[in-house]
């Protein structure tokens, strides 16, 4: 077997386990073929749509146009994708004034000039108008219910547009099973309650999971949100264990979305024979805020109840004091029943870190509830010992200090390890 290694800041480095460790498996998936023209295979997609018309001809020089994006928590070549979206454009007449680009943000933080200028070029930010959507906004618009009977809004600007393209990407999600499709409507450009009343209501239901897209509410609920809302098209990357661009597909929210999925399946499944005493994971590609706990949840798919995960997370920025004082808080208070805690917490839709983002209060309460269940290591060299400790995390200043944290864990235990946790999707055999 290959000498194992984990990704950290974007380079593999090497390591051995204890000799009296028995490795189940090194979870590297097969590299893929190299993308180096992602703007031939966006306008291939383009050219192909999945149960749609191309856009030049369902569209017409007097429609408005609004493009909904994604912000810069993925590595997907977005700038690319966009030009060759609005490209397709120029060629139905649409005059660049009738065309919005809406950073589908979520409640996740708006961008600055300088990130939309290198995300996306300065001459594309010349020509058209780009804006961050505000889930506070006063003026949003209803669109349609939940099933839990909540009022979902959108960005006026969404909606008052004629036509609605989503530009996002496929990937394994812990809650919606893949990342793109509709949910770059919803919560992309959605109000701040509708979007915690969704999260907190279905996030612990029984159908919601990573890769897990039949019978998961979490998912079709964003699904019919999408439609009622009128979400006309979709072009998503199919992101690689590298955080590449394998292929695109472009055409219906729902269906090419699908189509998505099954490709995206195909190149990053990896079967996992049993469930490990130990599983090594690295929070890759996901380096901002709360998005690098992420990769607990296939962690926490592939390893025994009661056992250790050792997360080893790069960091860019830092993990804000509130944050990290909500997990030390709950600690306190909730002790060895940090699970019971956390669903009272969301069947209630109480904030767990009170004012901040649902992406925060969701990273607290996924990783609670599996902190509830397994030892948690966390190595990073981004994260003070202190501000680990106060998450709940042990703190390891290296691999080798894990391990050996680890060995009093679980001794001599079977070991899963998995370089690239942000992109993976496991498959236990004996399920």
């Amino acid at each position: 077997m290959e000498t194992p290694f984990i990704i950290k800041r974007g380079r593999k480095e090497f390591f051995n386990i204890p000799p009296e460790w028995n490795l189940l498996t090194f979870a590297i998936l097969e590299d893929q073929p190299a993308t180096n023209d992602v703007s031939e295979l966006t306008k291939k997609a383009l050219r192909n749509p999945i149960e749609s018309s191309r856009l030049t001809e369902r569209l017409s020089p007097s429609d408005t146009i609004a493009i909904l994006i994604e912000d810069l928590t993925r590595a997907s070549p977005k700038g690319v994708v966009l030009k060759a979206v609005l490209e397709e454009l120029e060629k139905t007449g649409i005059p660049d004034a009738n065309i919005i680009i809406v950073i589908a943000l979520g409640t996740h933080r708006g961008l600055r000039l300088e990130e939309l200028e290198g995300a996306f070029g300065s001459e594309l930010l010349k020509r058209y108008k780009f804006i961050n959507h505000d889930c506070h906004a006063p003026d949003l618009v209803p669109v349609g219910k939940l099933r839990t009977g909540m009022t979902v809004k959108i960005n006026r600007k969404v909606h008052e547009a004629l036509f609605r393209i989503g530009i996002g990407s496929v990937f394994p999600h812990p809650m919606n099973g893949f990342g793109g499709g509709g949910k770059i409507l919803f919560p992309g450009v959605a109000d701040f309650d509708s979007i915690l009343d969704h999260h907190f209501q279905y996030t612990f239901h029984d159908g919601t999971g990573l890769g897990k897209s039949e019978g998961n509410l979490f998912y079709e609920q964003i699904c019919v949100v999408a439609r009622s809302a009128r979400l006309d098209f979709i072009i998503n990357s199919i992101l690689d264990q590298n955080d590449r661009v394998n292929d695109l597909i472009a055409g219906d929210p729902v269906d090419a979305h699908l189509a998505g999925i099954e490709k995206s399946k195909e190149i990053i499944s990896q079967e996992f024979g049993l469930k490990a005493d130990l599983t090594v994971i690295t929070s890759f590609p996901y380096t901002e805020g709360p998005q690098i706990v992420k990769p607990l949840a296939p962690a926490s798919m592939v390893t025994k109840e009661g056992g250790c995960i050792i997360l080893c997370a790069d960091l860019t920025g830092d993990l804000p004091d509130a944050f990290v004082d909500s997990f030390h808080r709950f600690h306190r208070e909730h002790g060895d029943d940090l699970l019971r805690g956390v669903l009272d917490h969301f069947s209630h839709n109480r904030l767990i870190m009170k004012g901040g983002a649902i992406d925060f209060n969701m990273a607290l309460g996924m990783t609670l509830a599996i902190q509830h269940r397994f030892r948690t290591i966390l190595v990073s060299d981004d994260i003070l010992k202190e501000k680990a400790e106060k998450m709940g995390f042990i703190y390891a200043d290296g691999l080798q200090e894990a391990f050996e944290i680890g060995a009093g864990i679980c001794p001599r235990p079977d070991v899963h390890i998995i370089p690239s946790g942000g992109v993976i999707l496991p498959i236990l055999r004996s399920h």
